[in-house]
């Protein structure tokens, strides 16, 4: 536990250090969003910026410790045991158009397996840690999901984009039709946090990274969640557990 903590104060240290940067960034590309070519320039340095200083805190604090990064790749450390998942802006898209649904999203991997999270919303102040197997926490406020057992019920976010996509639902309509509500963040990751709080019932996420979603994903399992494939390894399907298997149900009868 103590080296958990201590790396979590790390991870922490290094989370709100590249996002005050990102949002000193964020907030001039929404007074630049008439001129899209300026806000995408700018958000291109923002991320380069964010991966560096991520980099470094993480780096000068574990020296030995490996990283992959959304941006840079794979860096194997010393300590080939453990790697840090860099994700500078999860939820690029959001953040280049001036929508604050983005976040700085970080991991730590011990020998393949996920046992930290620091994930910073820099735009609502909102710091969420775990640790696995004791938790996940936004601020001092521990997280659980939704006990909502009837799928009819569910309000789930999609994570769906046709131009990209590949593992279009069959029938949609009627897969949209199965739930009281559906909405989305455009980030999928967001969404598991989401799920995690409560504020939602289920997620859909036909294209994901598995490395950008990662922290977010350990957030929802810590918070009593679960998580399912799309077409066998593609994709992600989450709920609270309760409602889950009928919720995993009714999605993969539309997507295998």
């Amino acid at each position: 536990m103590l080296n958990h903590s201590a790396n979590l104060n790390v991870m922490t240290k290094a989370v709100l250090s590249a996002g005050d940067v990102l949002h000193r960034d964020f907030e001039e590309i929404q007074r630049l969003q008439a001129s899209l070519e300026g806000a995408g320039k700018l958000t291109r340095k923002a991320l380069i910026r964010a991966n560096h200083r991520l980099i470094f805190e993480l780096t000068e604090a574990r020296p030995n410790y490996g990283h992959h990064s959304t941006l840079s790749g794979n860096i194997t450390g010393k300590d080939d045991t453990r790697k840090w998942l860099i994700s500078p802006v999860s939820g690029l898209e959001n953040f280049s158009r001036g929508n604050p649904n983005w976040i700085v999203s970080l991991g730590l991997e011990h020998k393949g397996e996920m046992v930290n999270s620091v994930i910073y919303y820099p735009c609502s102040n909102e710091l969420f840690k775990v640790i696995k197997g004791d938790g996940a926490y936004s601020r001092h406020m521990k997280l659980r999901v939704a006990p909502i057992q009837k799928v009819e019920e569910f309000v789930v976010a999609l994570d769906f984009r046709f131009e990209y996509d590949t593992t279009v639902p069959r029938n949609l309509e009627h897969l949209l039709k199965s739930f009281k509500q559906i909405k989305s963040t455009g980030n999928p990751s967001l969404d598991l946090i989401n799920l995690a709080s409560g504020k939602i019932d289920g997620t859909i996420a036909p294209m994901v990274d598995s490395i950008d979603i990662a922290p977010a994903k350990l957030l929802l399992l810590e918070s009593g969640g679960l998580t399912h494939p799309l077409n066998e390894t593609k994709g992600l399907l989450g709920s609270g557990f309760k409602g889950f298997e009928r919720f995993r149900d009714v999605v993969l009868d539309h997507f295998m």
